[in-house]
């Protein structure tokens, strides 16, 4: 059955963008999206998204080319829009640099740019920051793993101290064995993000990491894949897939985020969910 209500576009205006529509079956996660389904800056995307979804996940990228990190004063209007919408924000770190880089003057950039972001996006009070821990390929050797590690502890052990409660840091799976995380969160309470699609790209067992990691996830990724690293809508993933992905996560109660980027995929992901309910 698809459960969906549609809603009104951004400024009440029809034409103004097309409609999202909105989940009508109850869930026991917050809903969410990113801060790109319209082809629009950030702000008109959450004031778009924040009568139809719970949480949107705010991308940021950073280079010397160009740059999206926000102003105090976008702060304050997305902080009042959040207010208004009983809306939660994720925050995603900028990829371009690698915190877990060989490189030590790439390590100190990435942690230069995660605190300068943290400082612009605290008064959010973001749900979660999520982080990934890169600088590591999936052939690795044993010596390079045990470097990437000793190199990634010392930032994560200094961004741990930036916040009240270390599990706001999420630790999303990417494309090497998540294993290799474990000593490094055996010491650092970091949260999870639990990356479905990842899991399905490389053909991991995505039942056992559910099972190992969900206690502590605070975010979950949700979108179709392939075995490119591109993120499709949730309709190129079956049906049962679906449905035993979710009955796997039970009455998780966090956020669970639709990661598309564009309206039309962020639409059939949506039905696809609703479909799956």
């Amino acid at each position: 059955m698809n459960t969906l209500t549609p809603t009104l576009a951004p400024d009440g205006k029809e034409g103004a963008f097309p409609d999202l529509p909105s989940l009508t079956h109850p869930v026991p996660f917050r809903l969410g999206v990113t801060s790109y389904v319209y082809p629009a800056d950030i702000e008109t995307n959450i004031r778009a998204l924040a009568p139809v979804v719970d949480d949107i996940e705010l991308v940021f990228f950073e280079s010397s080319e160009a740059s999206n990190f926000p102003s105090p004063a976008d702060i304050q209007r997305w902080k009042a829009l959040a207010s208004e919408n009983n809306l939660s924000f994720t925050v995603h770190f900028p990829i371009d640099k690698a915190m877990g880089s060989p490189d030590r003057a790439e390590r100190e950039a990435f942690l230069a740019v995660a605190r300068r972001l943290m400082e612009a996006c605290r008064p959010l009070n973001p749900h979660g920051w999520i982080l990934h821990v890169e600088g590591i390929k999936d052939d690795a050797t044993p010596d390079r793993v045990r470097q990437w590690q000793e190199d990634s502890f010392p930032l994560m052990k200094m961004l741990s101290l930036e916040v009240e409660d270390p599990r706001q840091f999420c630790v999303e799976n990417l494309g090497y064995p998540f294993e290799w995380c474990e000593p490094l969160l055996a010491e650092i309470p970091f949260g999870i993000c639990l990356d479905f699609g990842h899991l399905w790209q490389m053909n991991q067992d995505w039942r056992a990491h559910v099972k190992r990691w969900l206690p502590r996830t605070r975010i979950i990724h949700l979108y179709g894949t392939d075995l490119s690293s591109r993120h499709y809508s949730l309709d190129r993933s079956p049906i049962p897939l679906v449905r035993e992905t979710l009955r796997s996560i039970g009455n998780y109660n966090d956020v669970l985020t639709l990661e598309t980027f564009g309206y039309d995929d962020t639409l059939s992901s949506i039905t696809r969910l609703a479909d799956c309910l």
